[in-house]
C-alpha cells in the first residue's frame, strides 16, 4: 500500500528512536517494519478516519502488565501527530498509581506536604 509506505517513511524515525529508547541489552524488539507497517499504520489510519477534530475521539488499550500498553499507545501518538497532524493527549494508568503514591505520602504529614498540588505528577 502506497499511503502505508509514505506514513512509515515519514514517522520510522521518530519510532524507532522511541523503540531505541524502550529496549534492553536483552530485550529488542522485533520486527520493528513490520510491527509499523502492518498493525500500526494501519490502525492509525481507522482512528484518523474516525476523529473529529470538533469533538474528543477515545481509544483504550487495555491488557496485563507489561504487555506493551504504553510503549504501543506511545508509538501510536508518534504517528497519529506526525502524519496525521491530531491532537493527542495519553495518560497512562502509571500516572495514577505515582499520584496515589504521592497523596499517601503527602497525608502522613510528609515535609512536602506544603507542595502544590501541579507538582504530584513530576
Amino acid at each position: 500500500m502506497k499511503v502505508t509506505e509514505e506514513c512509515f517513511n515519514k514517522v520510522k524515525k521518530d519510532c524507532f528512536k522511541f523503540i531505541k529508547s524502550q529496549e534492553t541489552s536483552t530485550e529488542k524488539f522485533g520486527n520493528k517494519d513490520g510491527m509499523l507497517k502492518s498493525f500500526l499504520i494501519p490502525m492509525c489510519f481507522w482512528i484518523a478516519k474516525k476523529a473529529n477534530n470538533k469533538k474528543p475521539y477515545f481509544v483504550g488499550l487495555a491488557g496485563g502488565q507489561g504487555t506493551g500498553k504504553t510503549t504501543i499507545s506511545s508509538i501510536i501518538k508518534i504517528i497519529l501527530e506526525e502524519y496525521f497532524k491530531l491532537k493527542v493527549f495519553k495518560i497512562s494508568i502509571d500516572d495514577f498509581y505515582k499520584l496515589e503514591k504521592k497523596i499517601k505520602f503527602i497525608k502522613k504529614g510528609s515535609p512536602y506536604a506544603c507542595y502544590k498540588r501541579s507538582t504530584w505528577n513530576s
